[in-house]
C-alpha cells in the first residue's frame, strides 16, 4: 500500500481507490507523529495531490449530474415552452449584437 501511495497515478484511479489512498495517507501521517518521527516530505506532497484530485472529480461528477438533470428537465417541455426559450434566447443575442 505504502508503494502505490508515493507511486501512484491518478489518471488511472477512480474516487473510491484516490479517497482510500487519502485514508492511508492521513493513517500514516497519524503514524509518523505517534511514533514521534520526521514526517517524510512526500506525505504531504501526496496527500495535496489526493485532496486536489478527489475535489476535481467531485466537481466533474456534479457537472455531469447537472447536465444531466438539465437534458431530462429540456425533453419534458413542451413544443411551446422550447419555442418560448429559443425567442428568448434570440432576442438576448440581438440585443448583445447591438
Amino acid at each position: 500500500m505504502l508503494e502505490e501511495f508515493r507511486n501512484f497515478n491518478k489518471d488511472r484511479l477512480d474516487l473510491d481507490d484516490l479517497v482510500t489512498l487519502a485514508a492511508f495517507g492521513r493513517l500514516l501521517r497519524a503514524e509518523y507523529e505517534a511514533e514521534k518521527v520526521d514526517e517524510p516530505e512526500f506525505v504531504n506532497i501526496q496527500l495535496m495531490v489526493l485532496r486536489r484530485e478527489i475535489a476535481s472529480k467531485m466537481a466533474d461528477k456534479r457537472a455531469a449530474r447537472l447536465r444531466q438533470i438539465k437534458t431530462q428537465l429540456h425533453g419534458l417541455k413542451t413544443t411551446a415552452e422550447r419555442r418560448e426559450d429559443l425567442e428568448k434566447e434570440l432576442a438576448e443575442l440581438e440585443t448583445a449584437d447591438s
